[in-house]
């Protein structure tokens, strides 16, 4: 889940009007960033995702024809975990108009349902912001200043498990014997 994590909210980031490095690399990274605070970039995405608790979830999800057999089986589709993974999204800028206009847009324009690659639902809600730095405007060092907005995020997604089974065809039913019982 991790790549469809940083590669949904980067996605997300740029669509949203993070610049790439002059490199072309995305100016996103995995918390905790072990480089001196005056060598990263700013504006950059700093994501963390945390401990994510499996809890047991029995379901039928789904019937369908299976592809390339659909006159003979079925296949039914199961969950049965369902992972819910805690991520947090720090956005660092020293410009506060952009970081307040850029952060509105990602909180607008995240998804909110995502397929992953074994074509299941993960849905993403935004649990909490928060705001910090800024601080006194008495002294302000532009390059020194650190702004950042910490987006809470939950995604949710389904262990599952595709079961094919062959569809029942041929059924003789034994009329003669239910007729000599006298049922």
């Amino acid at each position: 889940m991790k790549d469809l994590i940083f590669e949904t909210l980067s996605t997300a980031a740029m669509a949203s009007g993070l610049e790439p490095l002059a490199d072309g690399t995305r100016p996103i990274y995995e918390a905790p960033v072990e480089m001196d605070e005056i060598m990263l970039p700013k504006p950059r995405i700093e994501i963390q995702i945390l401990k994510a608790p499996v809890k047991p979830f029995k379901k039928k999800l789904a019937k369908y024809p299976t592809p390339g057999k659909e006159d003979t089986h079925r296949t039914i589709r199961k969950a049965l975990d369902q992972v819910v993974c805690p991520v947090r999204v720090a956005i660092i800028s020293n410009d506060e108009k952009w970081l307040k206009d850029f952060a509105h847009t990602l909180h607008r324009d995240l998804p909110r349902k995502i397929a992953d690659r074994h074509n299941n639902v993960v849905k993403i809600e935004v649990e909490a912001v928060e705001s910090t730095g800024g601080g006194s405007k008495l002294v302000k060092v532009a390059s020194l200043e650190k702004l950042s907005k910490v987006f809470h995020l939950r995604f949710t997604g389904l262990v599952t498990r595709d079961e094919e089974t062959a569809w029942i065809k041929d059924v003789e039913i034994n009329v003669a014997g239910y007729q000599q019982g006298g049922k």
